[in-house]
């Protein structure tokens, strides 16, 4: 009888291994390390879902007891023979709007004897974006206490409610009794694609609205904290943004402004007339989008790669809106590589050194964070084109 003892019981981050580098251990983690747990219990129910799955691939990796449910936009390599595996469940989530709308979410959840891992990826769940490709990942494992009935905190609420706007089995969430949640490190954020069923949800509670909510609620932004759409005029820029992601779309400075005023703990929604240029100045707005050339793209080492996995519109980036002054070089750890990670630090202060950090699925896009419009009666919503799901962290220090 194997002892049980999580191997992530705080959360980490790691960056995932890649072909032909060094890979240290406490820096990195493959697929392999995610999937096996440290007592040698077998996986005994898991739940994978991404853009793209290989699913070929990723099953090579599973013991064939595991019970399988798979959530994606696009499955690849299904192979006959999984096509009638009663172990697999495929799911599709609903797309109001299939020609533009994505599903784009990547987690797992994988259930053991004695305890879920949590697990939060930037990649897609092919083989290529976990080898030669560098891409990140929360993890953290969280006890089974067969004596908790759903632990109601945040964290476990956050993520059924994900879970269930994805489509996810009852069976996978209501394993969720019986776990504790209590030492959750992080908060999660999300984005659906709004119409369909949701046309009457509150669509605040997701993208740039929830992260405004979260990062008020970590009263980090002395500053500003008595600003509120009364008196939104008194903003101060306090924090500079670093973004960076796989994918640029159609971004502007009004998007800028609403995500820069987010990422204060401020939601623009609720400002009784939209911010301006007049109340904040353009120049005001502190964001540096790092993003790959076409040169970096060009001169991978690894062949065509970059070309299907780094993408923006040539019409997006030669638009007279699109932000170019607040682009900025993006260094990969290893070179000659490509970064497919999606992440934002917030640092906050004359120093810097304090502030808040985005790691999930979310590039730096109106598409996955939302776009505020304001209607005929002044008020504004979000619009959403994909499926999202990140987690936020408090509290970070910056050493650099």
């Amino acid at each position: 009888m194997h002892a049980c003892k999580p191997e992530f019981p705080n959360g980490a981050i790691r960056r995932t291994q890649m072909r032909g580098t060094r890979n240290s251990s406490s820096e990195t983690l493959g697929l392999s390390g995610i999937l096996s747990d440290s007592s040698a219990h077998p996986i005994e129910c898991a739940l994978f879902t991404a853009y793209y799955i290989d699913e070929e691939w990723l099953l090579s990796y599973i013991n064939s007891r595991a019970k399988i449910t798979l959530i994606a936009h696009n499955y690849v390599n299904t192979g006959s023979g999984h096509s009638s595996d009663k172990r697999i469940t495929r799911v599709f989530p609903e797309l109001p709007r299939e020609d533009f709308q994505i599903m784009h979410t990547k987690i797992m959840l994988i259930y053991y004897r004695c305890h879920l891992r949590f697990v939060v990826l930037t990649g897609n769940l092919v083989k290529e974006e976990w080898t030669v490709m560098q891409n990140a990942v929360f993890i953290q494992d969280f006890k089974k206490d067969d004596s908790i009935f759903f632990p109601a905190n945040e964290f476990s609420k956050s993520l059924a409610y994900a879970l269930h706007d994805i489509s996810a089995p009852a069976e996978i969430i209501a394993m969720m009794n019986g776990v504790d949640f209590s030492m959750a490190s992080a908060r999660i954020v999300t984005s659906v694609p709004t119409g369909g069923s949701r046309k009457q949800r509150n669509m605040d509670e997701y993208g740039m609205e929830r992260l405004a909510t979260i990062v008020r609620d970590m009263e980090i932004d002395k500053q500003n904290a008595g600003v509120s759409k009364q008196n939104i005029a008194e903003f101060v820029p306090n924090a500079r943004l670093y973004c960076t992601g796989s994918s640029l779309g159609p971004v502007d400075n009004r998007w800028l402004c609403d995500m820069y005023l987010s990422a204060h703990g401020i939601n623009h929604s609720h400002c009784k007339h939209p911010v301006g240029p007049a109340i904040l100045p353009w120049e005001l707005i502190d964001i540096g989008i790092a993003f790959h050339t076409q040169t970096q793209v060009d001169k991978c080492r690894y062949s065509d790669v970059g070309k299907e996995h780094i993408y923006m519109k040539s019409k997006d980036y030669f638009s007279s809106d699109f932000p170019k002054n607040s682009l900025v070089y993006l260094q990969p750890q290893v070179a000659k590589t490509l970064v497919h990670a999606k992440a934002i630090l917030a640092r906050f202060g004359e120093q810097q050194r304090k502030g808040w950090m985005y790691l999930g699925s979310h590039n730096f896009t109106p598409a996955a964070w939302g776009r505020l419009s304001v209607g005929r009666d002044s008020r504004s919503d979000s619009y959403f084109n994909n499926y999202e799901l990140g987690v936020v962290f408090d509290d970070v220090v910056f050493i650099w």
